[in-house]
């Protein structure tokens, strides 16, 4: 745990920017923030110091959808996965496993993240928790299906017992058969369910919310259309979007790359007006090739058939995407970025936000979020 006092910059808060403005932190956690004043000077006297000179105090983000970066897989090198990560400000990241591992991979995935979690590593507390993405999805929808399966109690009780609380997020496809008893086996260890690569209808994706379901997994990306045809001939069915959109206990993940691939940027203005700055969260659904793309080439993702499969995406280039393309201001997107992420995964009591108590993860930047210095628990990373 670090003692450090960042100060002379805009505090970014999950409500307004403080302008000369100071973090205070001590032990790991926030002891303190606000605007600078002579009783502050006194009392942080003898502090190690981080001066802002006039950029942004802002929270470490928070990705809970991320499978690879710095030229590794999640899965396979979490901790190497969380440090590239680490370096773009995320302090916070939920390494994926995904539909295209089979069973044995996906339980050494788990065994390996939980692990690393676990170890003496200097930095493994930005390993906040595991992200399963499947393997119980819908066969239609995903760049790869072949290790898709059906849900298995046999497996997923397996999973269970060897992360348990660890695993933060688990992406389902309610249609599926045996989803609502998988549901009520994951809702006693506290896991925030996401509805992904699915078809399913509004009323099968609301029966699961009292389970846990609190999450639309990347929205407008391998999920279900409109129901087609139509009951009704010349109209339009309630999809998995369209259901996630109106309810208002589900937030919405977007990934915001550069030229809009995932998310169009006109779709991404109508999610963030439909469910407003505190229900988006954005995420990178980062590859191996995360943080490893120049700023000149694309920041999408494609497997060897051509089809879209996450992006290259590190979280300030996406918050960067995202403001660009929505007009969102940085307060917002900070609360897209780490607020409401550390919200969804029952995390926001620790990180997500300045406020006191909470770990000391945070981040310098500029106007145009380009990420000078991370902090993670107080300890000064870059």
């Amino acid at each position: 745990m670090g003692n450090v006092l960042l100060k002379n910059g805009t505090v970014v808060t999950s409500e307004r920017l403080i302008a000369n403005g100071y973090v205070w932190v001590r032990d790991g956690r926030i002891a303190a923030y606000g605007t600078w004043d002579a009783e502050v000077e006194k009392a942080t006297a003898g502090a190690p110091e981080i001066d802002a000179d006039g950029a942004y105090i802002a929270p470490g983000f928070v990705d809970i959808h991320c499978h690879g970066g710095g030229g590794v897989w999640a899965f396979r090198q979490p901790y190497e996965c969380a440090i590239a990560h680490l370096q773009h400000g995320t302090t916070s990241l939920l390494p994926t496993l995904s539909y295209n591992e089979s069973r044995e991979e996906t339980r050494q995935g788990v065994i390996d993240i939980v692990a690393a979690m676990n170890s003496d590593a200097s930095y493994r507390a930005a390993i906040a928790g595991i992200h399963m993405e499947g393997p119980y999805i819908n066969k239609k929808y995903g760049a790869i299906t072949s290790p898709i399966r059906p849900v298995d109690p046999e497996e997923y009780n397996e999973i269970l017992s060897l992360a348990g609380d660890q695993i933060k997020l688990w992406t389902l496809a309610p249609e599926l058969e045996g989803q609502y008893e998988f549901a009520e086996a994951a809702s006693h260890y506290g896991i925030t369910l996401s509805v992904g690569h699915s078809e399913a209808s509004a009323e099968q994706i609301f029966a699961l919310v009292p389970k846990g379901l609190r999450v639309g997994c990347h929205c407008t990306n391998a999920s279900g259309a409109t129901p087609s045809p139509s009951r009704y001939g010349g109209t339009r069915e309630v999809g998995v979007d369209e259901a996630v959109l109106v309810h208002d206990d589900i937030y919405a993940e977007v990934i915001p790359d550069k030229q809009g691939v995932h998310v169009r940027p006109l779709m991404l203005k109508l999610i963030l007006k439909a469910k407003g700055a505190g229900r988006v969260i954005i995420i990178t659904d980062g590859m191996p090739d995360s943080g490893l793309a120049g700023s000149d080439e694309p920041d999408v993702n494609y497997n060897h058939k051509g089809d879209l499969a996450g992006s290259k995406l590190t979280m300030d280039a996406a918050v960067r995407n995202m403001m660009l393309h929505t007009g969102a201001g940085i307060v917002d997107a900070f609360r897209m970025a780490s607020l409401n992420p550390a919200k969804a995964i029952r995390m926001d009591r620790e990180i997500g936000s300045i406020e006191v108590g909470k770990w000391g993860n945070l981040i310098v930047l500029d106007s145009d979020i380009r990420v000078r210095t991370v902090v993670l628990r107080g300890i000064h990373v870059k």
